[in-house]
């Protein structure tokens, strides 16, 4: 499985995670287990500290060493090899969700590869999490929550950097672009053609170097600047739309409630009170 370092993001942003335990095995050259399976009682992350080892989960292989981790889901069929003629050196980290969110995030149950290439930060911040895991204390457990979400940001935000874009800086002009011509009537199908791209292929580099799609990123831009009209200015409804890129006011306040749960009157409305109050 492909993933997708955004949707990983949001993954670990929205979720109940709990951190649980962490080891850190050593296996000899040879070393090997066959018809395993990972741990029932939750997911887990596997971080190379040396050597390297191919693990095979429902079939699919794996090539692990410093430089890309490994996540699997729980009760997954697993069978491990060393490579080579060196010790595996990894840890091995689990993690659970509330039963109740699992259906909401399918990503606690798949196994994929990110590569977040040598980042000793990262080797550093496990070796912290290992620590603190054996201090058998409250504070040390409170610690450990805490490690172990640096370490999913550490390898999120390393993994960001491996993704190899030549189009960076085109996306980055693309999103410059609609922050001066938001009020403008632009479409998704006008900006890749500013930028020589066709629309789906625009559309792909701008989801991936921002995490939204081009209209969502447009939608927010605007609404976010008419939230800044309704809280300093006193003018129509209509003026709002049209200052934001909206010809049609209807469609606008439809889009508004939509986006924050309240009509532009409401909001207007909310902000004047919240005001008068304090």
């Amino acid at each position: 499985m492909e993933i997708n370092i955004h949707q990983l993001a949001d993954y670990f942003a929205q979720a109940s995670v709990a951190f649980f335990d962490i080891f850190a095995p050593a296996v000899p050259p040879g070393g090997r287990q066959i018809n395993w399976k990972t741990n029932r009682n939750g997911a887990g992350f596997v971080f190379p500290l040396a050597g390297s080892s191919r693990y095979t989960l429902n079939g699919t292989p794996y090539v692990l060493e410093p430089g890309v981790v490994l996540h699997a889901g729980p009760d997954t069929p697993v069978s491990k090899e060393v490579i080579g003629d060196v010790y595996w050196q990894y840890a091995l980290v689990h993690y659970q969700i509330p039963k109740e969110e699992v259906p909401r995030f399918p990503l606690f149950n798949e196994h994929f590869l990110i590569k977040t290439g040598d980042n000793p930060r990262l080797t550093d911040l496990i070796g912290q999490l290992r620590q603190s895991y054996a201090a058998l204390d409250a504070m040390a457990a409170l610690k450990s929550k805490v490690l172990f979400m640096n370490v999913v940001e550490e390898m999120i935000v390393s993994a960001k950097r491996q993704i190899r874009d030549d189009n960076a800086d085109l996306m980055t002009q693309a999103v410059e672009y609609i922050h001066r011509n938001y009020a403008d009537p632009i479409s998704v199908a006008k900006i890749s053609a500013q930028f020589g791209l066709e629309r789906r292929r625009f559309a792909y580099l701008f989801e991936r170097h921002t995490g939204l799609s081009p209209i969502s990123y447009l939608t927010e831009c605007r609404i976010r600047r008419s939230k800044e009209l309704l809280q300093t200015c006193g003018c129509p409804i209509s003026q709002v739309a049209e200052c934001v890129g909206y010809t049609d006011t209807f469609y606008f306040s439809r889009l508004f409630k939509r986006q924050t749960g309240l009509s532009p009157t409401e909001f207007r409305k909310g902000i004047h009170e919240e005001s008068w109050n304090i």
